[in-house]
């Protein structure tokens, strides 16, 4: 018969393996036009990180923001993600960019829900864009690789459940975003957000992608 010292012990011992599970990487924070807005230039908590945003796109402090304004925001950040500057952003691209301005503690590089060592993953080859391990100019075809050495692109790099904000403008699938898309997916979330076709977006409407996550 099992004693009650030994049940307490039990139930102590599931308790203490349930504190010591590590935690997943953090949500990380999207603007619309997919900047991170992440520590420690921007605050933790999601509303605050996207209220910060909004003022700074709303310089004459009109309480909203236009489609103009929002655009030429998302030109500004698409200039930062085209590490290329040849008119469209891989996955390889923004996968580095990402890495240097979030790090490895926002990010995953496995499949989103899976947590592997950075620098490793497991997912399919079949994925479209660069990899990291590829020079940034070449365009050769890819060689298969273990899954021990699989490098880490954009779409498996964030830990996220929602759909890429920047990736999901891919309309063609061939694995880049040009400014095109991604200035047409952006002016389909101005349109989304704006549901009262009052032709501004308010923080308030904004705030509710932080809903999403």
């Amino acid at each position: 018969m099992v004693s009650t010292r030994h049940v307490v012990l039990f139930i102590a011992l599931a308790l203490l393996a349930a504190c010591s599970e590590p935690e997943g990487p953090p949500r990380p924070t999207f603007s619309l036009n997919g900047e991170p807005l992440v520590p420690p230039q921007w605050p933790q908590k999601c509303e605050d990180a996207i209220d910060m945003w909004f003022d700074r796109l709303d310089a004459g402090h009109t309480g909203g923001v236009t489609l103009a304004e929002l655009t030429a925001d998302a030109e500004r950040q698409y200039k930062l993600m085209d590490l290329r500057h040849d008119g469209k952003v891989t996955a390889e691209e923004l996968s580095k960019y990402r890495l240097k301005i979030m790090g490895g503690h926002y990010l995953s590089v496995s499949t989103p829900g899976q947590r592997v060592g950075l620098g490793r993953g497991s997912d399919d080859e079949a994925r479209p864009g660069d990899r990291l391990d590829e020079p940034a100019d070449d365009d050769r075809p890819h060689k298969r690789h273990g899954d021990d050495d699989r490098p880490v692109d954009a779409y498996a790099a964030l830990v996220s459940d929602q759909p890429d904000p920047v990736m999901s403008a891919d309309n063609d699938l061939d694995g880049s975003v040009t400014w095109d898309e991604f200035r047409a997916l952006v002016a389909q979330d101005f349109a989304e957000f704006d549901k009262d076709h009052t032709g501004v977006i308010t923080k308030s409407e904004v705030e509710r992608t932080c809903s999403r996550k």
